[in-house]
């Protein structure tokens, strides 16, 4: 298993556009383009601070994985992602350590997305969440991104 870095931190926000004002006042962050994701029922934007990418989600529903953390924990920290090499390899390893994983297997997903070199990819990203449960009341995500992609 090879962790390379975190890559990306999850914010829960009620207001996407109040939140991305707010990053940007503050820290100047690089926000891009608000992104849809209705099987989760949110919309969320990156704003990049530095070498990390802060994603801001939305609730786009009353229910729904943002919609349900914001009636139980209210807006913050939703989440923390590590780039990887190898998804499957992450899972087998840290399953074997007594991990548990929210879906099985990893999720398959095409996303315009940007690299730390500025170059824009278009192609499939691999990612899976750990339970929680599993790693100290903590949501881990695990992202495999397109070969070449560079990270911080």
């Amino acid at each position: 298993m090879d962790i390379r870095r975190i890559t990306e931190v999850g914010v829960a926000v009620r207001d996407l556009d109040h939140a991305t004002q707010l990053f940007v006042d503050l820290f100047n962050a690089d926000c891009r383009e608000v992104i849809e994701v209705k099987q989760y029922s949110m919309r969320f934007r990156m704003c990049r601070i530095g070498k990390v990418d802060f994603e801001l989600m939305e609730p786009t529903a009353d229910t729904g994985v943002i919609a349900d953390f914001l009636a139980k924990r209210g807006e913050g920290l939703h989440h923390v992602a590590f780039a990887v090499d190898d998804i499957e390899d992450t899972m087998e390893t840290l399953g074997r350590k007594q991990v548990r994983f929210v879906d099985g297997v990893p999720t398959v997903q095409a996303l315009d997305v940007v690299d730390y070199a500025g170059r824009s990819f278009s192609e499939d990203i691999r990612f899976t969440f750990s339970h929680p449960a599993s790693i100290l009341g903590i949501l881990f995500e695990f992202i495999e991104y397109p070969k070449g992609y560079a990270t911080p």
